[in-house]
């Protein structure tokens, strides 16, 4: 009977069905050696159970019934080579038509990886190593090193290496925030919502008509909208950050 060939894969807790022939044409691989001896085949249903990703599974049996492999994009890169690894295929074997997903995702690797590669980690240099930066190896091994030699390496890290301690750490988050703040406001001081227009007089009145002890009348001011300048409080944010 044709129930005979026909073989059932729950997979993640979705159940697949197909043929034992289509199994068997990616030889060498986990589904094409399926036996009823397996730990994972359960004989009161009748189906053999995997707790693997059941999205990528898709994908995989798939391949085994069209022989063509195609990258899904709803997973990641890593975990779709793991699958594929763990059923015995190649990932190597995806349709042209995914090889550029595919080698982004491995370039992306490569990156990660390079940047695990880098000597990144906090400078934990003790000893004569340490006082060998400021070439003071010398008084560190005669025992004579001053109350100022023994601060300075300290005071160096404090500034120099954020991740040696939690002081280290707020400070550079400090640095960050004003330097933040500094860019913020030497971009909104330009802004012609928050600058003050200049103001000046009209006609003949001139400088020389300020210092004299006769007002200028409202009436006679101009604001001249071509020329502003920011607002003071501006100015003052922007050289104390500085």
């Amino acid at each position: 009977m044709d129930s005979e060939y026909r073989i059932i894969l729950n997979v993640g807790g979705v159940r697949h069905e197909t043929y034992k022939h289509t199994l068997k044409k990616i030889p060498a691989t986990r589904l094409s050696r399926l036996t009823t001896n397996l730990a994972n085949y359960d004989p009161v249903l009748n189906e053999y159970f995997f707790d693997r990703h059941p999205g990528v599974f898709a994908q995989i049996l798939n391949y085994y019934r069209t022989g063509k492999l195609h990258y899904p994009l709803d997973v990641c890169g890593p975990l779709f080579e793991e699958e594929l690894k763990y059923w015995g295929l190649d990932s190597n074997e995806c349709e042209p038509c995914c090889w550029m997903t595919l080698s982004g995702t491995r370039d992306t690797q490569d990156v990660l990886k390079t940047l695990d590669e880098l000597d990144i980690e906090v400078d934990q240099t003790e000893g004569p190593e340490l006082y060998k930066r400021f070439g003071w190896e010398d008084d560190y091994h005669n025992d004579s090193l001053s109350a100022w030699q023994k601060l300075k390496p300290r005071i160096w890290r404090l500034f120099d290496e954020p991740n040696s301690s939690r002081s280290a750490q707020f400070i550079a988050a400090i640095s960050v925030f004003f330097l933040i703040t500094a860019i913020i406001v030497f971009c909104l001081k330009t802004h012609p919502g928050l600058r003050i227009p200049e103001l000046a007089p009209f006609g003949n009145f001139s400088r020389n008509h300020r210092s004299t002890s006769s007002r200028i009348h409202p009436a006679q001011i101009n604001i001249d909208k071509q020329n502003s300048r920011p607002h003071p409080t501006f100015m003052v944010l922007y050289r104390n950050n500085l």
